[in-house]
């Protein structure tokens, strides 16, 4: 029985898509899994060319023009236990010099297995690794070693999930969430490392296109266009880390994300009360001196110790960045309990 899919929306034509299709579809008939392809390219000579080619791969022409349609159409197909999204720029591998983790004898405290992850931009000599597992005992743990050793990126997003855990996330983030932004793929990601642990994998290679990160200005910009695209202020580095702690404090929250009452209420008034701590922090770091308001609510935040009048400080901050989003956050957090 195949254990894994291989997920990927695609929107590049035939030639740009090419390498990630073929590397992706190489590794599936290596470890009999199967590679979806949601493909909204509508380029003909691309679907000529990868339909019915391989009975590792399913590929969906005609998929929705919109990016997160296209994203829930790539899982929409799974039949397996376990998934991982993979971008139609990237590569993915088999390194047989090292014995695959079985997937199927996991136990239910794991929550899937992070790859080897090289960063690569093409053209450049750019080239990191990132080589680590999140397999602390208990979801605080494993949320600080992540802050500890993400280096500043998020692409342990591309790794294998749990089919189960991983649709139901990304559901209630479709139906409830004030924004849906792009940005959110770090309180996404988190919120599954949360959930339980990640091991550790280096017989899969995950090799991710940074191009578009490549330099501190593109970083800058890129960045800036996931929250300005729904609406959110360009100046997001003066929020977003609240704004992620916002976001996680909702998705680990929420009723059937799988944690039990004892350990989201140990969760709550630690690793997730610092972590809103910490998103406070950095507001009053930036904050214009001439927002009195702004500073005032900040600190409130800081300085409250329960953590649900915490979050509703939070949202009290976030509405001086965006009029409106403190009803939203108020809305989200209440949909958790649904």
């Amino acid at each position: 029985m195949k254990q894994l899919s291989i997920c990927m929306p695609s929107n590049r034509g035939f030639e740009t898509s090419f390498r990630a299709i073929e590397t992706a579809l190489a590794f599936c008939e290596a470890r009999n899994a199967i590679l979806i392809v949601s493909d909204n390219s509508r380029d003909v000579e691309k679907a000529a060319y990868w339909k019915g080619r391989s009975e590792h791969l399913l590929y969906v022409p005609d998929a929705p023009l919109e990016a997160s349609a296209n994203g829930l159409n790539s899982i929409k197909a799974v039949e397996t236990p376990f998934l991982m999204p993979l971008g139609d720029d990237d590569e993915l591998y088999s390194d047989d010099a090292h014995t695959p983790v079985d997937l199927a004898t996991l136990g239910p405290d794991v929550i899937g297995v992070k790859p080897l992850i090289e960063l690569f931009s093409p053209g450049t000599e750019m080239a990191a690794r990132r080589a680590f597992a999140l397999d602390g005992e208990t979801a605080g743990l494993r949320l600080q070693q992540f802050l500890e050793r993400n280096q500043g990126d998020n692409t342990s997003y591309y790794s294998v999930f749990r089919t189960a855990p991983y649709i139901s996330l990304g559901e209630y983030f479709q139906a409830s969430h004030p924004t849906r932004g792009l940005y959110c793929d770090w309180a996404l990601a988190m919120a599954l490392f949360m959930a339980g642990k990640l091991l550790f994998d280096p017989s899969i290679v995950f090799r991710y296109n940074a191009s578009a990160w490549s330099t501190p200005a593109l970083v800058e910009e890129n960045a800036r266009k996931f929250y300005t695209r729904v609406g959110l202020p360009g100046n997001f580095r003066d929020y977003n880390m609240l704004l992620r702690a916002m976001d996680l404090f909702v998705l680990c929250g929420r009723k059937g994300g799988g944690m039990a009452r004892e350990a989201l209420a140990e969760l709550q008034t630690g690793a997730l009360w610092e972590f809103l701590n910490y998103g406070f922090s950095a507001v009053l770091e930036r904050a214009n001196p001439e927002t009195p308001n702004l500073v005032e609510l900040a600190q409130k935040g800081l300085q409250e110790l329960n953590p649900v009048l915490k979050f509703l400080h939070g949202a009290a901050v976030l509405d001086c960045f965006q009029p409106g989003l403190k009803a939203k956050y108020i809305a989200f957090l209440k949909s958790a309990s649904v």
